[in-house]
């Protein structure tokens, strides 16, 4: 029968004409009884293929035969699709065409037997589809190349990031910021703020952490413990992700490490200081050096025709002992602020801080116990051995002065193998050290108090004492001999200071022989000196002293009197002149012109300034040279050149 055979299915025929969805019934035994034209389009069936009553394997026959179900036998390709149409369920299928069009079939069993299906075209639904899932798909594979190059900006940024919540878990973290605390960035996120750092500094960084959580900008600095135990010096910038006021909200930390940059900007001016202090020292050397000539060239005369002891002892020799030290505390500044070492030479380390324990045990008092440690196994450094007891002494006795009432100090050696980015917060090169240690129970410093301990003229002994030279000369001592010094204190629980020095590999030399005594001038020749000195104080003490020594003298107040003394004197022995003169002439070109007129004498130029080198330029090299003050026998070792450590080649000053 024709769907349009009465009025109800024509109007249903004509109306579903309009839609744009193909339509078909089939009953209980397969049969057509219901489609439209749309049908037939979408799926290209021949309008013959499609009357009431034609079979539905008819149909699927026909697609197979035109290879709309691909490659295989027809007759299983038709039984296939048949079998499942009798079974009259329920199905939603897509079909893609050869053509590339995609069809959407929906299958819905009737009441009464059969089942009716409804065809859809949504070819291009589908190509919108794809491309937004291409266009997703894209999309999520730039975020990810976009991620992995702010993870590889952020590994690489020289600061530790992290994100955390409101709860102070951590959402992300680069890896500077996981190695720090011994995890990898996988390992650290998740996991709570307070299960990372260390107690000591999430209770100080707590008051930061507040605000930063309430939306605010946030930067400290601060000591941060770290699981090593290591304390580093960080810098901390907060940044919350949201600023809304009293919301909790996530932020970012971004911590740089300072440790480095601060020891090297404390280290610049520490520096700083000891060139000033040696700018200063040797501004005035050369007038200090001058007054204490005088007064040890009067001092010691005294001493010498003094008959009362008592007077002698209890004032004259203090007097001239002070003097004298006085002289060598200028030499050493001078020195420290040319960065120069004294007398370098290789020395056995455990002998050296042993034989020194053991002229302290005399000077500590019975109450605060030594205790010697040494571990060093032989170890050698290249170091002025004076200078290397001389900073000992003064550590030690300042741990003395340290201890209230009973205690101990506690000297240890050992060999210490420095890496190279500890060497690099050291300001020192990596390598093999000796490390010396120095602890005592004494009162301990606060952070400020160690942070200028080895500043020139700092001191903590206020009235009572102290120059505040003492630490400081050990500070260029060791940084002379290439190492470095640091002191660890907290009040209450003493100080620890730690020496490292370059080991080497350099054997001591064998002790040279004792010389003996400097012999003097005959009684019956006296040999003529040409004193020239413009201090007449100075030339007066000089003098006295040449001819108690048994030498003639003839003065000169400057050089360019001196130069016209060397054209009228032809027997002359030796010159003695100073180096910094008023005139046209000073002291180096004096040397120059006499070793024209008087090539074979001695000649020595003395000043209380050594570091006055820029003088020198004119003077021959073989031309000796003599630190004011001076001692007698120094004074008679420099005019018969032999060796002493009052005088110093011209050519080795320079």
């Amino acid at each position: 029968m024709d769907p349009r055979s009465d009025l109800h299915s024509r109007y249903a025929w004509e109306g579903f004409q309009h839609i744009n969805q193909g339509i078909t019934i089939f009953d209980e035994h397969l049969r057509l009884v219901f489609w439209n034209d749309r049908f037939l389009e979408l799926l290209e069936f021949p309008r013959e293929l499609a009357f009431v009553g034609a079979d539905f394997e008819s149909f699927m026959r026909y697609n197979a035969e035109i290879g709309e179900y691909g490659s295989g036998d027809v007759e299983e390709l038709v039984a296939e699709r048949v079998a499942a149409a009798k079974r009259f369920e329920k199905h939603h299928l897509e079909r893609e065409r050869p053509d590339g069009t995609i069809i959407e079939v929906y299958g819905s069993p009737l009441p009464h037997g059969g089942f009716v299906s409804i065809y859809t075209d949504i070819t291009i639904q589908k190509k919108r589809e794809r491309e937004l899932e291409r266009q997703a798909a894209e999309r999520t594979r730039e975020l990810r190349r976009s991620q992995a190059r702010l993870q590889l900006i952020a590994d690489e940024v020289p600061a530790g990031i992290a994100r955390v919540d409101s709860d102070m878990n951590i959402l992300f973290a680069n890896r500077k910021f996981a190695r720090a605390y011994g995890l990898t960035a996988d390992e650290i996120v998740g996991m709570n703020c307070n299960d990372v750092l260390h107690p000591e500094t999430m209770a100080i960084a707590k008051k930061f952490f507040e605000p930063a959580q309430r939306g605010k900008v946030v930067d400290f600095e601060m000591k941060v413990r770290m699981r090593n135990n290591r304390v580093r010096d960080v810098r901390t910038f907060l940044r919350p992700e949201r600023a809304q006021e009293d919301e909790s909200a996530s932020f970012y930390i971004v911590s740089v490490d300072v440790t480095r940059t601060k020891a090297a900007t404390s280290a610049l001016l520490r520096s700083q200081k000891m060139d000033a202090l040696g700018r200063l020292s040797s501004g005035i050397s050369h007038d200090f050096n001058n007054l204490l000539a005088i007064i040890l060239g009067n001092l010691v005369p005294m001493e010498e025709r003094l008959e009362d002891d008592k007077l002698r002892d209890e004032f004259l020799v203090p007097a001239i002992s002070a003097a004298r030290r006085g002289s060598g505390l200028t030499e050493r500044l001078l020195n420290i602020a040319r960065k120069k070492p004294i007398n370098p030479r290789p020395v056995v380390a455990d002998e050296t801080v042993s034989g020194l324990v053991e002229l302290l045990r005399s000077s500590i008092p019975e109450n605060i116990e030594i205790d010697l440690r040494l571990d060093a196994d032989g170890a050698r450094v290249l170091v002025d051995v004076s200078e290397l007891e001389t900073a000992l002494l003064n550590i030690v006795v300042n741990a003395r002065d340290a201890i209230d009432g009973s205690g101990r100090i506690t000297l240890s050696s050992g060999i210490y193998e420095l890496m190279d980015d500890e060497a690099a917060v050291l300001r020192i090169s990596a390598g093999r050290y000796l490390r010396i240690a120095i602890v005592d129970t004494g009162s301990g410093m606060t952070q400020e108090e160690s942070d200028q301990i080895f500043e020139p003229f700092h001191t903590s002994k206020g009235e009572v004492g102290g120059s505040g030279l003492g630490l400081a000369l050990v500070y260029g001592f060791v940084r002379q001999s290439n190492g470095t010094i640091w002191v660890e204190s907290e009040p209450g629980n003493g100080s620890t200071f730690t020496i490292l020095l370059p080991t080497t590999e350099e054997h001591p030399a064998a002790p040279a022989q004792v010389a003996g005594e400097i012999e003097m001038p005959d009684a019956g020749k006296k040999p003529l000196i040409l004193l020239v000195e413009d201090d007449a104080e100075v030339r007066r003490v000089v003098r006295r002293q040449l001819t108690g020594l048994g030498y003639s003298t003839v003065e000169a107040e400057n050089a360019d009197a001196a130069v016209e003394l060397l054209d009228v004197i032809e027997e002359l022995d030796a010159i003695l002149t100073d180096v910094i003169m008023p005139g046209s002439v000073d002291g180096a070109e004096l040397a120059r012109l006499a070793r024209q007129s008087h090539p074979a004498i001695p000649i020595v130029l003395m000043s209380g300034n050594m570091d006055k080198t820029d003088h020198l330029a004119h003077a021959p090299d073989s031309v000796s040279m003599l630190r004011k003050p001076f001692s007698d026998a120094e004074l008679i070792a420099a005019l018969t050149g032999s060796d002493s450590v009052g005088m110093k080649s011209v050519k080795a000053a320079r």
